[in-house]
């Protein structure tokens, strides 16, 4: 009988112990506003290349946890997401002392550049404290591309192709030729063009429909005003000779203002060709991601 309730009280308590453990096993919930959750999930959104909610969760892990890699990541999600003045500052906090150090000025240059402040972007490649020994070569790339968008003097070759390879100077070679020698048109030209024969400055810059135009309806006019003289309507003749006056003033300025417009495309066009080409290149720098 005693061995019978030993046995009863056995099982009984084995089950209690067993319903005691699925209980904790079902209702325990994970803290997921813990650091540890809230990294996993952060790495999970960085991999997802969803970083703008990859740098809220990893913001609010470093509140608990100093971590390089996790500083970097952050920085880099601000890069992605083209915040870039808030990325330069995040990865200027690994500049010391950090074994991403090297990476981590690398990208802060990366990120100043695309702050299109170019001569503030030169400036900063003189400074020693954010100067990269490993990747100096990638940041005097940066610093030669500059040249190519700023209305200044270009340096000599030498410089300014130096830091790429070899294989690449033909191609920087015709953008620095198009860069000191751009096809423009000449505004004070085109004016004095159209003011010789009407429209003559529009076919200078290559608007030929607007030319024939600009001709034809300054001699039309031109002629009406003569036609109305000679039969001595001279309210009609001066008339249609304010007219061609105006015309005749318009088209000079309208190719004038053709030229520059013209210019401004090639300045445009030339700007578009250099971004694209070094954008499908990564700008010939290594791509870092930790």
């Amino acid at each position: 009988m005693a061995n019978s309730l030993n046995k009863t009280s056995l099982l009984f308590n084995n089950f209690a112990l067993i319903f005691i453990f699925m209980s904790a096993s079902l209702f325990a919930q994970p803290d997921f506003f813990s650091a540890k959750y809230r990294l996993e999930f952060g790495n999970y959104l960085y991999a997802e290349k969803d970083y703008l909610r990859a740098f809220h969760e990893f913001r609010n892990v470093l509140k608990t946890i100093d971590n390089d890699t996790i500083r970097f990541r952050l920085a880099n999600s601000l890069f992605k997401i083209s915040r870039m003045s808030e990325a330069a500052d995040n990865f200027k906090t690994l500049f010391f002392g950090s074994a991403l150090s090297e990476e981590a000025r690398l990208m802060f240059y990366q990120s100043a550049y695309f702050l299109n402040d170019h001569k503030w972007f030169r400036e900063l490649t003189e400074q020693e404290n954010y100067q990269t020994t490993k990747y100096k070569n990638e940041v005097e790339r940066l610093k030669s591309i500059t040249y190519f968008y700023d209305k200044i003097s270009l340096p000599d070759t030498n410089i300014l192709f130096k830091p790429f390879h070899d294989s690449v100077h033909t191609r920087l070679a015709k953008f620095y030729k198009q860069k000191k020698y751009p096809q423009y048109k000449s505004p004070t030209a085109a004016a004095v063009l159209s003011s010789v024969i009407p429209g003559a400055g529009k076919i200078y810059t290559g608007e030929i429909g607007d030319a024939v135009a600009a001709f034809l309806s300054t001699a039309a006019l031109a002629y009406l005003a003569v036609s109305n003289f000679n039969a001595e309507h001279k309210f009609r003749g001066w008339l249609f000779t304010g007219l061609t006056a105006v015309f005749y003033g318009g088209n000079i300025y309208g190719s004038a203002a053709a030229a520059q417009i013209y210019n401004a495309r090639i300045r445009f066009n030339f700007e578009n060709e250099v971004k694209l080409y070094f954008e499908e290149r990564n700008y010939f720098l290594p791509r870092i991601d930790f």
